[in-house]
């Protein structure tokens, strides 16, 4: 299972479901069941696979927040719902469904319609291609890192749209904080990026990962690096202490203010399944992705079946804790204040990151003595 990838696995799947249909299926159902049928089969068993993950980590990482954030205020959280609220959510999602959508009179139909269906479609998709585990990876991308960060960038635009096509102006003022935000930042954020790259010369997220299970985690020689990697991340994901184009008291509920129903869910939902891609990012990164030292210990902690799944779903809720745990702790910040951290703060520190792994690679410091 070493070389096994998720699309692999769907077409072993596929061909297993049309060799069992072909002897039973009646001669004029036979052309329906050749090799591209099979083939087609195989992608959308991989797309169902990948959006059925993406959507139910989204989730657990909403019930996930209640609970922290109910914690942090001292106080339960959800827990009606199912057992410790694990269904609440999904009650919630039950009640959204219901809810008829209406589109304000002199809104645009297709830009209406359209930014919150391809904002969490995009989202879905960066999970394609992020691997969680050594022998379970989605498929071979050798631009993996860049092909997610690229489907990342898309986001303010799918936001601008549905804030310019609302016509509100309060939902305008959110949309065009978007845009200035997720600019702002997306800058040190490649820049945290381009560190790693130095270090292992891959945009393979499969070979960074392995280039630290052999030599140890980005986290050490790059503290800086994950440090701006992170703030970045959360203005990224639009999450306190800077989520200004959400900012209840000035927006009302900021760009998706005229978005009500399943389609506010949707919105909703995406920026959970961007919350979770960054936080798969970080472990990937710079967390040593689905590999947990454990010294003379390796082979029992690693060795169990699905071990780099659970290792890695485990440090992502961690770091996804994190947030919450930025949430609980810090106030929103100004227009003014996002925007001098982001240029003033996390640029500078982001290219002195950069200056750092490259003297590292020229001078031959790296890689550093394996710390673990």
């Amino acid at each position: 299972m070493s070389s096994a990838t998720l699309f692999g696995f769907s077409s072993w799947l596929a061909a297993q479901m049309f060799g069992m249909l072909r002897p039973i299926a009646p001669a004029p159902m036979q052309p329906l069941l050749g090799a591209q049928a099979q083939s087609a089969t195989a992608y959308l068993l991989v797309g169902t696979f990948v959006f059925a993950t993406g959507l139910v980590n989204a989730i657990m990482l909403i019930w996930w927040e209640r609970k922290l954030l109910g914690r942090f205020m001292d106080r339960r959280g959800a827990m009606h719902v199912g057992y410790a609220g694990l269904l609440q959510n999904f009650a919630d999602g039950l009640k959204l469904f219901r809810k008829q959508p209406l589109m304000p009179r002199e809104a645009d139909p297709l830009g209406y319609w359209l930014a919150p269906t391809a904002y969490l479609a995009t989202s879905l998709m960066i999970v394609g291609f992020l691997p969680v585990s050594t022998g379970w990876v989605p498929g071979v991308a050798p631009l993996s890192l860049l092909m997610a960060l690229a489907l990342f960038s898309f986001a303010p635009f799918f936001i601008f749209i549905g804030a310019w096509s609302s016509n509100n102006k309060y939902s305008l003022i959110g949309g065009m904080r978007t845009a200035a935000q997720l600019v702002a930042y997306e800058v040190p954020l490649l820049f945290a990026v381009v560190s790693v790259v130095l270090l292992t010369g891959s945009f393979d997220l499969t070979t960074i990962v392995n280039t630290q299970i052999k030599e140890g985690w980005f986290a050490f020689p790059l503290i800086l690096g994950l440090v701006v990697f992170f703030v970045a991340m959360l203005a990224e994901v639009e999450r306190i202490p800077f989520d200004l184009p959400e900012a209840e008291a000035e927006l009302v509920e900021g760009w998706n203010t005229e978005y009500g129903g399943m389609l506010f869910a949707m919105t909703t939902l995406a920026d959970y399944v961007r919350g979770l891609v960054g936080s798969y990012l970080v472990v990937l990164l710079f967390l040593g992705g689905w590999w947990m030292p454990a010294g003379q210990f390796t082979n029992v902690v690693n060795g169990f079946p699905l071990a780099g799944i659970l290792w890695f779903q485990v440090k992502v809720y961690l770091v996804f804790a994190v947030f919450v745990w930025v949430r609980a702790s810090l106030p929103r910040v100004r227009t003014d204040q996002l925007l001098q951290i982001g240029w003033k703060r996390m640029v500078p520190l982001s290219l002195a990151n950069v200056l750092l792994a490259a003297v590292l690679v020229v001078t031959g410091w790296w890689p550093l003595p394996k710390m673990f």
